[in-house]
């Protein structure tokens, strides 16, 4: 014994593929990775705001050169590429920030070390006159 179902069979087809275009629909692919752009742009920024070309030129370097290929990416709407890209520009530029505060807290050291051992020199010029 069949079993009937209550619509024709082209019925069932056009069924069939409304459901697979609203899942195709549904998924969409990547979305556009806009906040991970802007993140890289900030890290850039303010990489770039504490001179880091000058304490760390190569992480600088690829972190703007990762930065425009995610940016060519999204134009061309490789959103994963786009999205990796821009990841990659931002721990490159904050890598930079960080080599760069770290040089910057060197140089302080060094002198507030070197105005520590002129006060200790004055010291012992005092203590001997």
């Amino acid at each position: 014994m069949a079993i009937h179902f209550p619509f024709k069979r082209s019925h069932g087809v056009t069924l069939v593929t409304a459901v697979l275009a609203v899942s195709l629909v549904g998924c969409g692919g990547a979305p556009k990775p806009e906040a991970q752009l802007s993140a890289a742009e900030t890290a850039l920024h303010g990489a770039q705001s504490k001179e880091a070309s000058q304490y760390a030129p190569v992480p600088m370097d690829r972190a703007k050169q990762k930065l425009a290929k995610a940016q060519e990416a999204m134009q061309r709407e490789e959103y994963d590429t786009a999205r990796r890209l821009a990841s990659e520009a931002q721990a490159d530029a904050e890598l930079a920030q960080a080599l760069t505060d770290q040089a910057q807290a060197d140089r302080a050291v060094s002198e507030l070390e070197s105005s520590i051992q002129a006060l200790r020199n004055e010291i012992d010029r005092a203590a001997n006159r």
